[in-house]
């Protein structure tokens, strides 16, 4: 009996899969090659949605393999694809890749609600529990595949002397996320970000920019390290509570 069963779950998980490969499969083809990923951030928003209601951990499992999908598509076509397969540098532009990123972010209101929902099953291989563990807080991925996103993005997109700032203002908004939903990765993310324009000002910007973007520059992440250093001092003891 215990055979059969297990002939019939790992029957049901292809078949999920299958399921999965031929919704992804239709928004390859439907859509036009720019949007598919943002057309697979929405396939992985609906499958987080589906593992929390009908608590299944395979379309968590999937949700997440298909995260991953979109920051590969979104690296390799969407940012550095154009040289190949266009005839420009850049292939979309912001909304695309925007889209795609806001979608996943908003999936933390299902993938924070599945953390440490599932537990990993003892018998189960190395490579398993290790997918499992992985599993047990998928707001992790959600949130960095899309932040990985947006900072190429920026750093592709943006006019060399204004990479810094939107990197500055990105460091900002990752903070006040941080903030709203209590996660400390999220906020050394944010800390991060911030003291990736300070070193870049001072490796780069301070000697090759025009003295308007560089005076721009050191004028915006200068607001910006004030702001988060005060919103530390306001917030300091709702911050220790993430540690």
């Amino acid at each position: 009996m215990k055979n059969v069963r297990d002939r019939r779950l790992y029957f049901d998980v292809l078949v999920a899969y299958l399921g999965t490969a031929s919704i992804v499969a239709l928004c390859y083809f439907q859509f036009s090659l720019e949007w598919v990923v943002t057309a697979w951030a929405a396939v992985a928003f609906a499958l987080l949605a589906a593992s929390l209601f009908l608590n299944k951990p395979i379309f968590l499992y999937q949700g997440l393999l298909l995260s991953l999908s979109v920051f590969f598509r979104g690296i390799a076509y969407n940012l550095f694809g154009g040289s190949y397969f266009g005839e420009g540098d850049w292939k979309g532009d912001y909304l695309i890749v925007s889209s795609a990123s806001a979608i996943l972010l908003a999936s933390l209101f299902f993938a924070f609600r599945l953390r440490d929902h599932f537990k990993p099953a003892p018998s189960a291989s190395r490579i398993t529990q290790f997918l499992q563990t992985i599993a047990r807080r998928p707001e992790q991925v959600q949130f960095f595949v899309a932040v990985a996103l947006v900072t190429v993005m920026l750093a592709l997109k943006m006019k060399t002397g204004m990479i810094t700032v939107s990197w500055g203002v990105e460091g900002v908004l990752v903070f006040l996320l941080a903030l709203l939903v209590g996660e400390r990765s999220f906020r050394l993310t944010g800390l991060g970000l911030l003291l990736l324009c300070v070193g870049k000002i001072m490796a780069l910007d301070v000697w090759g920019l025009q003295p308007r973007d560089r005076y721009i520059t050191l004028i915006v992440v200068g607001i910006a390290l004030t702001f988060v250093s005060f919103l530390y001092t306001r917030y300091r003891e709702t911050i220790r509570q993430f540690l």
